[in-house]
């Protein structure tokens, strides 16, 4: 490995070459790890988010850059501007081992710079330089540009859009066109710190491991996935679009605010649907042999100005959020919506929540005034208008783009209000999966669904207990995937990538013998630490009330399809006591507190 920490501080103009200490490097291992050591390390508790104080942190694993596939990934990390605690959020594409190719496994940004300027790296050369003339820019614009004055044509760069400029508390950042970190409000920190983009260049792949184990592990996985490719899983063929009509069977699709689960136009949104409508282009991250990103022909949208030939093809995630939960049903509209939060730099999840929110709450009565006019589910028009309006403050954008819980606590609508810990719920609801509430309830960052997913297809009619050990399995692996900087699709794959694989894989990049003993206390470290940095910012309040779930999950149940009168969990007590047994579980007191001894145990 490199074992290189570059810290840059944009008010003091400095940039440092530090070593990473061998036992972070046992003890973190890469990506989310190292992000949650330094965050935990060199943060002081209730700073500001948005203030010079606050850390940006890019942290790709010890797989990129190497031969092990399905490692195109990086993460960032700071204390979220959204929730005001630990934020961190995956991308993919080919910025994470272009940073390793440049010599380095972590940057940390400080400080804020006096006036917009971005971070040039071209392995050991590294120059701070003026983006005066970027800011206002877009964010497909913005990398068109830089790699223009850097005389790069193939510099990988990661940017933020207007609306990280003016500050959203939801912003996100891009790479690669249309690669986003996108939850929590990475954005706005760029913004913040007067950072319009850092744009990389190596030359040099990284050699760490031992060869002949990472040549194993990469024949095997290309192997793998070459089995589901020719079983004829859907994720090869089509990406995560054909998801929509899998989620929305199961009752999972967010439907007008999560008031329902399952929409009745989902046909509208299909991975068919694409297929008959537009011409699509296979866009895999860095060495990735399942390809499920794509991009669609930009040139048979007149909406798109640029002088460009693609665009992103929208995620499942953003098919739900920006469709069915807005009550839009027209596959354009939600392209379109996709293409400006790209350009704009928003997180599509928050967006969607945010105004799908909005539109229950002017439907319902609970809001009202000319400021209002013409919000209500499905109206394209206004959809479009208000992503804009987000982006740049305008009128009601500017209370939308504090957050979801912050907006609601402004016009007194907080049960429609749907997020855990200020973070808006993902496309995925948790009244038609046994236990995935308590996956959302108890995550550090807030409602993700990349933190743990029962292993089950039951419903809720049942004690969540059941699901327990499964969860806090797959907690541990997703912890360890996002270490590793390992896509999480490798479930994708045939057989899909396990525990086991990880312990493999880590044995492999590390040139040593681990064990999975090893590796599970790395992953409960890790997830304990980010616990711990919450701790710190919830003032004289315990972890355990901020462990919760929506009311609407909680106590309202599904209306129809195959989890019809399912809530989250059987009743109030199962909850309780689901999260009780995972606290015991997780080496944490009644009240969600680390005991001594769980700390000592794990070298906390």
């Amino acid at each position: 490995m490199n074992n290189k920490l570059l810290r840059i501080n944009l008010s003091e103009s400095s940039i440092i070459e530090e070593d990473i200490p061998e036992s972070v490097i046992y003890d973190y291992m890469g990506g989310t790890g190292y992000i949650t050591y330094y965050l935990y390390k060199e943060l002081e508790p209730g700073i500001d988010p948005l203030s010079p104080e606050n850390k940006l942190i890019i942290a790709p694993g010890p797989l990129q850059g190497t031969k092990v596939p399905i490692s195109g990934r990086y993460a960032v990390g700071t204390k979220s501007p959204l929730t005001g605690l630990y934020l961190d959020s995956n991308a993919g594409g080919f910025l994470g081992p272009e940073i390793r190719m440049a010599g380095y496994d972590l940057i940390i940004i400080e400080g804020k710079a006096e006036k917009p300027v971005y971070i040039s790296i071209k392995d050991d050369k590294i120059e701070i330089k003026d983006a005066s003339a970027l800011w206002g820019y877009f964010v497909y614009e913005t990398e068109v540009l830089i790699r223009e004055l850097e005389n790069e044509r193939k510099m990988r760069i990661i940017t933020i859009g207007p609306a990280g400029e003016n500050l959203v508390n939801f912003a996100c950042t891009t790479s690669d066109g249309f690669r986003n970190a996108g939850r929590g409000g990475l954005g706005a920190v760029f913004g913040s710190k007067n950072l319009k983009a850092i744009a990389v260049k190596g030359s040099t792949r990284p050699k760490n491991g031992n060869p002949a184990k990472i040549e194993e592990v990469r024949k095997d996985i290309v192997q793998r996935a070459k089995n589901a490719k020719e079983d004829g899983h859907l994720l090869h063929q089509h990406g995560t679009s054909w998801l929509v009509k899998v989620s929305s069977n199961l009752d999972h699709y967010p439907t007008r605010n999560w008031q329902s689960g399952e929409f009745e136009d989902v046909e509208n949104l299909s991975h068919e649907a694409f297929s008959e409508k537009y011409k699509r282009f296979r866009r895999p991250c860095f060495q990735c042999p399942i390809g499920c990103s794509e991009t669609l022909d930009a040139s048979v949208f007149d909406w798109v100005k640029e002088d460009r030939k693609e665009i992103a093809k929208p995620e499942y995630e953003t098919l739900a959020m920006l469709g069915g939960n807005c009550g839009i049903n027209d596959i354009e509209a939600v392209i379109h919506a996709n293409y400006l939060c790209n350009q704009l730099g928003l997180d599509t999840i928050t967006t969607g929540s945010a105004i799908a929110m909005t539109m229950e709450a002017k439907e319902k009565g609970f809001i009202d005034g000319p400021e209002f006019d013409s919000i209500e589910f499905g109206n394209v028009d206004k959809f479009l208008e208000l992503i804009d309006m987000i982006a740049y403050r305008k009128d009601i954008g500017e209370i939308l783009a504090e957050g979801v819980a912050q907006a609601a606590e402004h016009w007194n609508i907080e049960d429609l209000a749907i997020h855990v810990k200020k973070l808006p719920f993902a496309a995925w609801d948790p009244r038609a999966k046994l236990g995935l509430g308590l996956s959302y309830a108890t995550a550090a960052v807030g409602a993700s669904h990349l933190r743990g997913w029962p292993t089950t297809s039951e419903i809720p009619e049942k004690s969540a207990i059941k699901v327990l050990d499964s969860l806090i399995e797959q907690q541990d692996l997703k912890t360890i995937k996002d270490c590793l900087s390992i896509c999480h699709f490798t479930h994708s794959i045939k057989p899909a990538l396990g525990f086991d694989d990880c312990v493999d894989i880590a044995s492999a990049v590390w040139n040593k013998e681990v064990t999975s003993e090893e590796l599970t206390d790395l992953a409960r470290r890790i997830w304990i630490l980010k616990r711990m940095f919450n701790m710190r910012e919830f003032g004289d309040k315990k972890p355990i009330e901020f462990d919760n779930l929506p009311k609407r999950f909680m106590e309202e149940p599904l209306p129809t399809g195959r989890a019809k009168g399912k809530t989250a969990f059987v009743n109030d007590e199962d909850f309780i006591e689901s999260r009780r047994i995972l606290y015991e579980k997780r080496g944490l007191d009644a009240e969600g507190i680390p005991t001594v001894e769980e700390l000592k145990r794990l070298g906390l």
